[in-house]
């Protein structure tokens, strides 16, 4: 960050990737949308199961108009109904324990490109600052001290992410996603990621093969899960 850079400002330093990319559309096609004539913006390639892509339609309603925002997430590959029950149940899960930190979303099993799939539609969230990134330690620790309900929802969130890894059979947030905890641009601590949240340890000790992929994904959250302790505990230090 450079020096003297206001941390409040709404004209901070790149610190989320994001794409700057004009409208355009939903790449394939989706039975329960409208592609050809939905106008959408791609605002994420960054995640390992699908893409992020935001929709903004105004809508007129007698004399007056409604803004209709929204992002759909388009899971990357095919999956079975039973697939798309098991990550519902683990959005679920997590939201249910984090209430408003994870952005409402309905999973929808559909057909994209003519194959049973999920897409997601989920509430829009403004990404401002990633907390969960290494070399923005000194910014992270400043803004938790000055924003206290964010350094409040960054210890409950802390302390869930803590007793599904150790006592709920190795459930390890994912957060080998660089962008998925951020704070937005109201400074809430938000993670915005919605497809298989979780990854689960257990199965390294079922697979017959060591899947090195799996293992990097969840030391790396454990890594980052760490970091963000690290940086909450020094915010809490006067």
């Amino acid at each position: 960050m450079s020096e003297g850079a206001d941390l409040d400002s709404g004209t901070t330093p790149r610190l989320i990737t994001r794409l700057e990319q004009g409208s355009s559309r939903l790449p394939v096609e989706i039975a329960c949308f409208d592609t050809v004539n939905m106008p959408a913006t791609l605002i994420s390639t960054t995640g390992y199961h699908c893409d992020v892509w935001r929709i903004i339609r105004r809508r007129a309603i007698g004399p007056q108009s409604a803004v209709i925002d929204f992002v759909v997430k388009r899971h990357l590959e095919p999956c079975t109904l039973r697939e798309i029950e098991i990550m519902q149940r683990d959005y679920e899960l997590l939201s249910g324990a984090l209430g408003d930190m994870v952005p409402k979303a309905w999973f929808v099993a559909t057909r994209v490109s003519g194959a049973l799939n999920c897409v997601v539609i989920a509430e829009p969230v403004n990404p401002w600052f990633n907390l969960a990134n290494p070399a923005y330690e000194e910014e992270g620790i400043e803004l938790l001290r000055r924003h206290r309900k964010a350094q409040d929802q960054l210890r409950r969130f802390l302390a869930a992410a803590r007793t599904w890894d150790e006592l709920g059979g190795g459930r390890v947030i994912d957060l080998w996603g660089l962008d998925n905890l951020v704070l937005d641009v109201d400074r809430r601590v938000r993670y915005i990621d919605s497809f298989r949240v979780f990854f689960h340890a257990d199965m390294l000790h079922i697979l017959d093969e060591a899947d090195e992929d799996l293992e990097e994904r969840i030391r790396m959250s454990r890594e980052r899960r760490a970091f963000l302790q690290h940086i909450l505990s020094l915010s809490e230090q006067h």
